[in-house]
């Protein structure tokens, strides 16, 4: 294993398509292809050449950032992975004095949160995709 981490990498929507199906989640290669390079900031780890880690932020620049997607292979998980790819992120909001930044998470994965810095407090979403639009 050779894990480079890269910010603001260049990315295609294709790998991150194929990183969400190995999370279980939907490829959304459609979407991916209007968001990759539409956000504040992002932040992958990589294998070699293969993508095994990312993270994107939307942010207004000033005083709220929100982190969308963190994922990691699950091959890869329990390396650290997505506390450094955190780490990254909170260091660049952090240096363009963004004055907070938000995440929504299930449960199970408070420990790596509070870990990575954040005060856990209550949310709420409304899914319209999940709802059929």
């Amino acid at each position: 294993m050779h894990l480079r981490f890269v910010e603001s990498p260049v990315l295609k929507p294709d790998d991150v398509a194929r990183l969400r199906v190995a999370v279980g989640w939907d490829a959304r290669e459609k979407q991916l292809e209007k968001i990759i390079g539409n956000t504040y900031s992002t932040a992958a780890c990589y294998d070699h050449e293969n993508l095994v880690g990312f993270v994107d932020v939307i942010s207004d620049g000033v005083d709220d950032a929100f982190i969308r997607n963190l994922l990691v292979h699950p091959d890869y998980q329990r390396y650290g992975i997505a506390l450094k790819l955190l780490k990254i992120i909170i260091r660049r909001t952090k240096a363009d004095r963004i004055k907070t930044v938000n995440v929504l998470f299930e449960p199970e994965l408070t420990d790596l949160y509070r870990k990575a810095g954040f005060r856990i407090i209550s949310g709420g979403m409304i899914d319209h995709e999940n709802e059929g639009f």
